[in-house]
C-alpha cells in the first residue's frame, strides 16, 4: 500500500475504526503520483498525503483525494526544464478581487497558462495572506506542468479549503452540528482547565463560538498532526482558544 493507506482509520468524532473507501478522484490522483514517483527520484511517498472525510452516514471513512505538499511543488518546479519552471516576472496582484479577494495572477502567454491564487478572510486563516496567495498560485502553476493537476492532485496549500468544502461530500457534512460541538468543546474546556488557563465564562465563550460558527475544533487539530485535544501543547491549546474567542465575540 502506498501513501499510508489502511484498511481502516480512526475516527476521532465517533472514536472508533471506520472502514476504508477510496473515491475515485483518489484513485486516479494515486495512480498519476505513483508513475511521476516511479520516473522522478527525488520525489518520495513523504511528499504526498490523502485527504480523508468521514461519510454522510458515518460508517466509512472516505479517501476524498490525493495531496502533494507545498515543498513537493518546490522539488517539481527546480526539476522542470527551465522553459517550464515557475516564472515570477509573470506574476501581478490584485488587492480588490472580487468579494475582496487578494489575487496572484500568472499569465505566461509562452507556457501557455493562465492561472490564479486567491485568498479571502473565509479561506485562509493564518496571517500571512500575500504568502498564502503566492503559494497557491505557485502550486496551481506547478501542478498543470507537471500533469499532476489534470489527475486531481492539489497541494497542502489547499487544504483549508477542502476541510471546508470537501470535494467529495456536502459542505455540511463537515461541519459538526450542536450536539457534536458541545461534546468537543467539553472535551476542549477539560484540557484548557488542565493547563490552567481557562475561565467559566471563557468555556462557555468557546461553545458558543464553536456552535454558533459551527466551527469544527477537530478539523482544526488533525491538521496539527494530533488525535485529539488531550494532545495538544499548552501553547496550541492557548491558540486554538484565542481563534474561537475571537469567533465568539464576532458572534
Amino acid at each position: 500500500m502506498m501513501f499510508g493507506e489502511k484498511k481502516e482509520e480512526y475516527d476521532s468524532v465517533s472514536r472508533a475504526k471506520l472502514p476504508v473507501f477510496q473515491m475515485p478522484k483518489y484513485i486516479t490522483g494515486r495512480e498519476a503520483a505513483v508513475k511521476l514517483l516511479k520516473e522522478k527520484d527525488y520525489m518520495s511517498e513523504a511528499d504526498f498525503w490523502i485527504l480523508m472525510n468521514r461519510s454522510k452516514a458515518g460508517d466509512k471513512m472516505l479517501y476524498s483525494g490525493l495531496i502533494i505538499s507545498h515543498n513537493g511543488c518546490l522539488k517539481i518546479n527546480d526539476n522542470l526544464p527551465d522553459e517550464q519552471k515557475f516564472r515570477p516576472e509573470c506574476v501581478s496582484v490584485n488587492e480588490s478581487g472580487y468579494g475582496g479577494a487578494l489575487v496572484f495572477t500568472y499569465m505566461c502567454p509562452e507556457q501557455r497558462i493562465y492561472e490564479v491564487g486567491e485568498v479571502t478572510p473565509k479561506n485562509c486563516k493564518n496571517e500571512y495572506p500575500y504568502a498564502m496567495a503566492l503559494k497557491r498560485c505557485f502550486d496551481r502553476v506547478v501542478l498543470k506542468q507537471c500533469k499532476l493537476a489534470y489527475y486531481g492532485v492539489y497541494s497542502d496549500s489547499e487544504a483549508d479549503e477542502f476541510k471546508e468544502n470537501p470535494p467529495s461530500s456536502s459542505k455540511e457534512e463537515t461541519q459538526t452540528d450542536s450536539k457534536k460541538a458541545d461534546e468537543i468543546n467539553k472535551e476542549f474546556s477539560d484540557a484548557l482547565k488542565r493547563s490552567g488557563m481557562a475561565a467559566d465564562e471563557q468555556i462557555e465563550a468557546i461553545k458558543a463560538a464553536a456552535i454558533a460558527t459551527k466551527t469544527d475544533v477537530l478539523s482544526a487539530i488533525r491538521r496539527k498532526g494530533k488525535a485529539s485535544l488531550k494532545e495538544l501543547t499548552y501553547e496550541e491549546a492557548e491558540a486554538l482558544f484565542g481563534t474561537l474567542k475571537k469567533k465568539a465575540n464576532a458572534v
